[in-house]
């Protein structure tokens, strides 16, 4: 493992201690790939287990995602691969949802000095949500622009369902915006001339084996050149996604969205994605999660009881006989929280100026009704996403959308 206070790095970027046997693969600007098809322009982004760069595929002159999974765990990214591939396949084309979850468009294997690498490419797609909300009035989405998205994400988790797949990991960060076709990808990118901070060593002897001679900041997408009017998303990054038939013991999703079945250590079904779901579309409209969590996720029970009504008693008995629970969870921690539909109304207005709310009560008061069909802590009660986008009293999608699905 590389000792950050060796090296200085220029710009801030990935965990720089990443670049070692089994981990990130280094990679410059204008390196080619698979035998020269594919050219990096930029880089869009980074997460703990993969970058993602711009590149031109010279083979279709257009604009690509790679995304560059670490040399180590073959088995998690053989098991992405294989879930991009199952989705690929007698695909569902008329399913409304099937054009809002990322589409494989090739993959190979690149060997480096930090071991082999699976690398994807996708459709190149714009900024997170996160970071439109960040850019945003309040640091949230407009309203209009948070009923579109909740409504794409929506159908996009229909359309798992109903390929037998759940995605695992549904959060902000992981819902991309289409970049419009009037602006293309180029005219992106040209207005994002690369940032690079070059890696040396402080006693200035020789980098070693796999590590890069510059990192490259992700580059920034400029506000006004996306077409926000449409809503229209992806839902990307299946690291965690599983098949229904065979879920996994647990799962890894941000603490505060954490679904009660994982902090009980219960079974895990596709119904984390309707909590998931849930979560995001509360965070959307009001640029805050609904529950909080620091560092442990047992805080979070009192905060179900006080939002949502009650955990099931029976868990709760388990959960201390089997050791998940060391003692009964401390009902004083949630003296600020409301129920839900209490909650949604304090959490939109409070503190922001009047003149800046684009919902009406009755529009908070039709999200905590919707809301409530997926906060469930039984995951059993929840409401499929089949029922959900049947359902448009606080979500709605484009006339495209509701034209394919009649």
């Amino acid at each position: 493992m590389l000792g950050p206070s060796q090296y200085e790095v220029g710009i801030p970027a990935e965990d720089f201690r990443k670049y070692c046997a089994g981990g990130y693969h280094p990679v410059h600007l204008h390196d080619h790939l698979q035998d020269g098809r594919y050219e990096i322009l930029n880089k869009l982004g980074f997460g703990s287990f993969s970058t993602v760069w711009l590149a031109k595929d010279h083979v279709t002159q257009r604009d690509v995602s790679i995304k560059i999974v670490v040399a180590s765990g073959p088995e998690t990214q053989d098991h992405e691969l294989e879930i991009l591939r199952h989705l690929q396949a007698n695909d569902l084309h008329s399913h409304p949802g099937r054009s809002n979850v990322t589409q494989l468009l090739d993959f190979f294997s690149h060997e480096g000095p930090n071991g082999r690498h699976l690398c994807l490419v996708l459709e190149l797609l714009g900024p997170r949500v996160s970071w439109v909300a960040e850019k945003s009035q309040n640091y949230r989405l407009n309203a209009d622009l948070a009923r579109r998205v909740s409504g794409h994400v929506a159908e996009a988790v229909a359309y798992l369902h109903s390929r037998g797949v759940a995605h695992g990991d549904i959060h902000m960060g992981n819902i991309l915006l289409r970049l419009p076709p009037s602006a293309g990808a180029g005219a992106i990118s040209a207005s994002n001339s690369p940032q690079i901070g070059k890696v040396s060593k402080k006693d200035g002897s020789s980098l070693e084996k796999g590590i890069p001679k510059y990192l490259v900041e992700p580059l920034e997408y400029d506000i006004t050149a996306l077409d926000l009017d449409s809503g229209d998303v992806q839902l990307v990054d299946f690291g965690s996604a599983f098949f229904v038939s065979s879920p996994p013991r647990t799962i890894y999703t941000p603490l505060s969205l954490y679904p009660p079945e994982l902090v009980f250590k219960r079974p895990i079904t596709q119904a984390v994605d309707i909590w998931n779901l849930g979560c995001t579309m509360y965070e959307l409209a009001l640029g805050r999660t609904p529950f909080e969590a620091g560092f442990d996720n047992q805080e979070l029970i009192p905060q179900y009881r006080q939002i949502l009504g009650g955990v099931p008693a029976e868990w709760v008995r388990e959960a201390l006989a089997n050791g998940v629970l060391d003692q009964e969870p401390d009902e004083d921690s949630t003296d600020d929280f409301l129920p839900l539909e209490k909650e949604i109304q304090r959490a939109y207005v409070d503190g922001y100026p009047s003149e800046t709310l684009q919902f009406t009560k009755t529009d908070l008061e039709r999200l905590g009704k919707y809301l409530r069909k997926m906060l469930i802590v039984d995951p059993q009660q929840r409401a499929a996403a089949s029922e959900l986008i049947r359902d448009t009293s606080w979500t709605f999608v484009d006339k495209q959308h509701v034209h394919e699905r009649q």
